[in-house]
């Protein structure tokens, strides 16, 4: 006996690009000591486990190499193109319930797009060792998103945030609880409205190459800076990857492609 598990790059269509899920298809939760080390296993930034609770409904967590993560957007993309897929291919609709409450997925013409609550970020006074550990101190602002957990450091122009060269062995002393991960950020002139990178030392991913939770907390943010609600980001990692976005009240909808690039079958027991 087995249970189906997808590898899915999100937030682009191809090899080699966005970010890299490994999806599973479970029938029961194991407990949770087999699913940090099947996430440590597979060594992805993320892991999403997925269980049927009824059609088009289906309970999702997520899990790092070290630690479960109240939201991701990745592997919640990649388990939505798993299950849009396979599983329920001529469904349109699926309701994910999770630690961050109901989160939905839709299936566009060629994307997926999720529907997350927004995580209202707020203006704070940095911890000016993070963010100098980042190798750039002069930031403009830096704010605090709750739910996320994540410091946003914004920066006055996009060549800045592709620069960056962040001392992570310094940022892995500057651990706190009250901090997930660090959003670096900038507008764009050019095809994207804003640009991102994604650090979390601390959880096991020095860079994320493409952050969907992220997204929660920067939509709102560029959204009323820029007087738009409708958004084009780009993550400027290695591999990048490109959403889009929209603010529609409390919710953030972030859509994008996905890419299964390889199926298989897992053994029960781990």
């Amino acid at each position: 006996m087995s249970y189906p598990v997808y590898n899915v790059n999100a937030f682009t269509d191809n090899y080699y690009k966005g970010n890299q899920a490994a999806v599973v298809i479970l029938d029961e939760y194991p407990q949770d000591t087999s699913l940090q080390a099947l996430a440590k296993e597979f060594g992805f930034s993320e892991t999403a486990f997925v269980k049927r609770l009824g059609f088009g409904k289906y309970a999702i967590r997520w899990f790092t190499p070290e630690t479960e993560v109240n939201l991701c957007g990745h592997a919640t993309l990649a388990a939505a193109k798993a299950l849009f897929h396979d599983v329920i291919p001529h469904e349109k609709l699926i309701l994910f319930q999770s630690i961050a409450g109901d989160l939905l997925a839709r299936r566009l013409t060629d994307e997926i797009q999720l529907d997350f609550p927004v995580d209202e970020p707020a203006k704070i006074e940095p911890d000016n060792r993070i963010v100098n550990a980042l190798s750039q101190s002069n930031a403009e602002e830096v704010l605090y998103s709750p739910f996320t957990r994540n410091l946003i450091v914004v920066y006055r122009d996009a060549d800045t945030v592709v620069s960056l060269k962040p001392d992570f062995m310094e940022l892995s002393k500057l651990q706190s609880d009250s901090v997930f991960g660090i959003v670096a950020t900038s507008s764009f002139d050019g095809n994207y409205d804003y640009i991102c990178r994604y650090f979390a030392p601390w959880e096991g991913i020095n860079e994320d190459p493409v952050t969907g939770s992220a997204q929660t907390c920067l939509a709102p943010y560029w959204c009323r800076k820029l007087g738009k609600l409708e958004l084009n980001g780009f993550q400027a990692s290695p591999r990048g990857g490109e959403f889009r976005v929209e603010l529609a009240g409390n919710r953030v909808l972030i859509a994008g492609k996905a890419f299964i690039y390889l199926k298989g079958e897992i053994k029960r027991g781990f």
